[in-house]
Protein backbone atom coordinates (compact mmCIF):
# COMPACT_ATOMS: atom_id res chain seq x y z
CA UNK A 1 0.00 0.00 0.00
CA UNK A 2 1.16 3.30 -0.67
CA UNK A 3 2.19 5.46 1.87
CA UNK A 4 -0.96 8.27 3.54
CA UNK A 5 -0.41 11.19 1.37
CA UNK A 6 0.31 14.46 4.04
CA UNK A 7 -1.83 16.85 4.27
CA UNK A 8 -0.85 20.65 2.90
CA UNK A 9 -1.78 23.72 2.90
CA UNK A 10 0.15 27.04 1.34
CA UNK A 11 -0.57 30.37 2.47
CA UNK A 12 0.45 33.84 0.83
CA UNK A 13 1.77 36.67 2.98
CA UNK A 14 4.27 39.40 3.01
CA UNK A 15 5.96 40.78 5.34
CA UNK A 16 8.47 43.95 5.61
CA UNK A 17 10.13 42.09 8.83
CA UNK A 18 11.22 38.75 9.72
CA UNK A 19 9.61 39.37 13.45
CA UNK A 20 6.41 38.82 11.73
CA UNK A 21 6.92 36.29 9.22
CA UNK A 22 8.43 34.23 12.74
CA UNK A 23 4.90 35.19 14.48
CA UNK A 24 2.66 34.09 11.58
CA UNK A 25 5.35 30.47 11.32
CA UNK A 26 4.33 29.83 15.03
CA UNK A 27 0.93 30.87 14.69
CA UNK A 28 0.86 27.99 12.25
CA UNK A 29 2.51 25.91 14.03
CA UNK A 30 0.55 26.18 16.99
CA UNK A 31 -2.45 25.17 14.45
CA UNK A 32 -0.66 21.90 13.67
CA UNK A 33 1.00 23.24 10.54
CA UNK A 34 4.49 22.59 10.17
CA UNK A 35 6.23 25.19 7.41
CA UNK A 36 8.21 22.78 5.22
CA UNK A 37 9.18 25.26 2.58
CA UNK A 38 8.83 29.06 1.18
CA UNK A 39 8.73 30.10 -2.22
CA UNK A 40 9.57 33.35 -3.53
CA UNK A 41 9.46 34.91 -0.08
CA UNK A 42 5.70 35.05 -0.15
CA UNK A 43 4.60 31.72 -0.34
CA UNK A 44 4.43 29.56 2.57
CA UNK A 45 4.04 25.61 1.94
CA UNK A 46 3.20 23.94 5.35
CA UNK A 47 2.59 19.64 6.35
CA UNK A 48 0.21 18.51 8.81
CA UNK A 49 1.29 17.90 12.28
CA UNK A 50 0.57 18.02 15.53
CA UNK A 51 -0.84 21.45 17.22
CA UNK A 52 2.51 22.86 19.20
CA UNK A 53 4.68 20.07 17.56
CA UNK A 54 6.89 21.79 16.50
CA UNK A 55 8.45 25.96 17.23
CA UNK A 56 9.67 28.03 14.03
CA UNK A 57 12.71 30.58 14.31
CA UNK A 58 13.91 33.49 11.68
CA UNK A 59 17.05 34.90 11.81
CA UNK A 60 19.16 37.67 9.77
CA UNK A 61 22.95 36.21 8.02
CA UNK A 62 23.24 39.84 6.76
CA UNK A 63 26.71 40.93 8.91
CA UNK A 64 27.36 44.60 8.71
CA UNK A 65 31.04 43.64 8.06
CA UNK A 66 30.17 42.48 4.12
CA UNK A 67 29.48 39.40 2.21
CA UNK A 68 32.93 37.58 3.39
CA UNK A 69 31.32 38.06 6.27
CA UNK A 70 27.34 37.23 5.79
CA UNK A 71 28.55 33.86 4.23
CA UNK A 72 30.63 32.82 6.64
CA UNK A 73 27.46 34.05 9.60
CA UNK A 74 25.33 31.70 7.32
CA UNK A 75 27.12 28.99 7.38
CA UNK A 76 27.47 29.22 11.35
CA UNK A 77 24.43 29.51 12.18
CA UNK A 78 23.52 27.03 9.52
CA UNK A 79 25.88 24.68 11.30
CA UNK A 80 24.73 25.55 14.58
CA UNK A 81 21.07 24.83 13.96
CA UNK A 82 21.66 21.88 12.44
CA UNK A 83 23.64 20.06 15.51
CA UNK A 84 20.63 21.68 17.86
CA UNK A 85 18.35 19.23 16.17
CA UNK A 86 16.62 22.02 14.15
CA UNK A 87 15.34 21.69 10.36
CA UNK A 88 16.13 24.04 7.83
CA UNK A 89 13.27 25.52 5.81
CA UNK A 90 14.02 25.75 1.96
CA UNK A 91 13.64 28.64 0.69
CA UNK A 92 13.32 30.02 -2.99
CA UNK A 93 14.04 33.79 -3.04
CA UNK A 94 15.66 36.71 -4.69
CA UNK A 95 17.48 37.51 -1.18
CA UNK A 96 16.86 34.07 0.14
CA UNK A 97 21.19 33.98 1.67
CA UNK A 98 20.05 36.86 3.37
CA UNK A 99 18.19 35.42 6.51
CA UNK A 100 17.35 31.01 7.88
CA UNK A 101 14.35 29.64 8.51
CA UNK A 102 14.19 26.85 10.90
CA UNK A 103 12.13 24.80 13.05
CA UNK A 104 12.55 22.55 15.50
CA UNK A 105 10.35 19.69 18.06
CA UNK A 106 9.17 21.66 20.88
CA UNK A 107 9.55 18.60 23.11
CA UNK A 108 13.18 19.54 22.65
CA UNK A 109 13.37 22.48 24.94
CA UNK A 110 13.36 26.34 24.67
CA UNK A 111 14.56 27.49 20.93
CA UNK A 112 16.14 30.41 20.47
CA UNK A 113 18.92 31.60 18.18
CA UNK A 114 20.74 34.58 19.37
CA UNK A 115 21.12 34.66 23.43
CA UNK A 116 24.23 36.80 23.86
CA UNK A 117 24.18 40.79 23.26
CA UNK A 118 26.82 40.56 20.64
CA UNK A 119 24.45 37.86 18.46
CA UNK A 120 21.73 40.46 19.35
CA UNK A 121 23.43 43.19 18.38
CA UNK A 122 24.73 41.81 14.80
CA UNK A 123 21.39 40.21 14.11
CA UNK A 124 19.94 43.58 14.54
CA UNK A 125 22.90 45.73 12.96
CA UNK A 126 22.31 43.25 9.69
CA UNK A 127 18.35 43.29 9.67
CA UNK A 128 18.90 47.64 9.77
CA UNK A 129 21.42 47.30 7.22
CA UNK A 130 19.16 45.33 4.79
CA UNK A 131 16.11 47.56 5.10
CA UNK A 132 18.20 50.31 4.68
CA UNK A 133 19.93 49.05 1.42
CA UNK A 134 16.74 47.38 0.10
CA UNK A 135 14.29 50.37 1.19
CA UNK A 136 16.88 53.11 -0.80
CA UNK A 137 17.44 51.33 -4.00
CA UNK A 138 13.83 50.94 -4.51
CA UNK A 139 13.22 54.26 -3.92
CA UNK A 140 16.00 55.32 -6.31
CA UNK A 141 14.20 52.84 -8.58
CA UNK A 142 11.27 54.92 -7.99
CA UNK A 143 12.90 58.22 -8.86
CA UNK A 144 14.01 56.59 -11.91
CA UNK A 145 11.22 54.87 -13.44
CA UNK A 146 8.85 57.96 -12.40
CA UNK A 147 11.48 59.99 -14.49
CA UNK A 148 11.04 57.87 -17.59
CA UNK A 149 6.93 57.86 -17.89
CA UNK A 150 7.19 61.84 -17.25
CA UNK A 151 9.57 61.78 -20.03
CA UNK A 152 7.11 60.33 -22.04
CA UNK A 153 4.42 62.19 -21.06
CA UNK A 154 6.71 65.46 -21.84
CA UNK A 155 7.81 64.47 -25.65
CA UNK A 156 3.90 64.12 -26.06
CA UNK A 157 2.71 67.39 -25.10
CA UNK A 158 5.91 68.76 -27.14
CA UNK A 159 5.33 66.42 -30.25
CA UNK A 160 1.34 65.77 -30.08
CA UNK A 161 1.22 64.48 -33.72
CA UNK A 162 3.48 61.16 -32.20
CA UNK A 163 1.97 58.41 -31.65
CA UNK A 164 1.24 58.31 -27.79
CA UNK A 165 1.23 54.90 -25.72
CA UNK A 166 -0.49 55.81 -22.47
CA UNK A 167 -0.93 52.46 -21.60
CA UNK A 168 3.42 51.86 -21.36
CA UNK A 169 2.92 55.55 -19.55
CA UNK A 170 0.74 54.06 -17.20
CA UNK A 171 2.60 50.58 -16.77
CA UNK A 172 5.34 52.83 -15.67
CA UNK A 173 3.69 55.14 -13.39
CA UNK A 174 2.05 51.80 -11.77
CA UNK A 175 5.50 50.38 -11.38
CA UNK A 176 6.60 53.50 -10.10
CA UNK A 177 3.79 52.93 -7.23
CA UNK A 178 4.68 49.66 -6.17
CA UNK A 179 8.26 50.61 -5.87
CA UNK A 180 7.63 53.41 -3.56
CA UNK A 181 5.38 51.76 -1.53
CA UNK A 182 7.69 48.69 -0.92
CA UNK A 183 10.54 50.86 -0.62
CA UNK A 184 8.58 52.96 2.42
CA UNK A 185 7.51 50.05 3.98
CA UNK A 186 11.36 48.53 4.24
CA UNK A 187 12.05 51.61 5.66
CA UNK A 188 9.69 52.12 7.99
CA UNK A 189 11.11 49.30 10.69
CA UNK A 190 14.29 51.38 10.71
CA UNK A 191 13.87 53.37 13.29
CA UNK A 192 12.68 50.44 15.61
CA UNK A 193 15.73 48.55 14.76
CA UNK A 194 18.41 51.45 15.56
CA UNK A 195 16.04 52.19 19.34
CA UNK A 196 16.71 48.56 20.14
CA UNK A 197 20.19 48.38 18.84
CA UNK A 198 20.76 51.97 21.63
CA UNK A 199 19.29 50.03 24.19
CA UNK A 200 21.82 46.45 23.53
CA UNK A 201 24.83 48.42 23.21
CA UNK A 202 23.95 50.44 26.91
CA UNK A 203 22.87 47.07 28.40
CA UNK A 204 26.35 45.91 27.21
CA UNK A 205 28.32 48.60 28.82
CA UNK A 206 26.18 48.46 32.36
CA UNK A 207 27.06 44.88 32.57
CA UNK A 208 30.50 45.08 31.52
Amino acid sequence: MNAEKKQTVTRFRAYATIDREETFLNEMCAEGWKPVKISLGAWFHFEKCQPGEYIARVTTCVDPKGKKESRRRRKQLTEYLTESGAEIIPETNIDASTRIYAVRRADMGDFEINTDIDSLISEYTGRRRYHLVVGTALLAFFVLVLFWGSTMVYDYILNPNEKFHLSYACMEYACAAVELLCGLVLLIPVPKYSKKLRELKNRREIEE
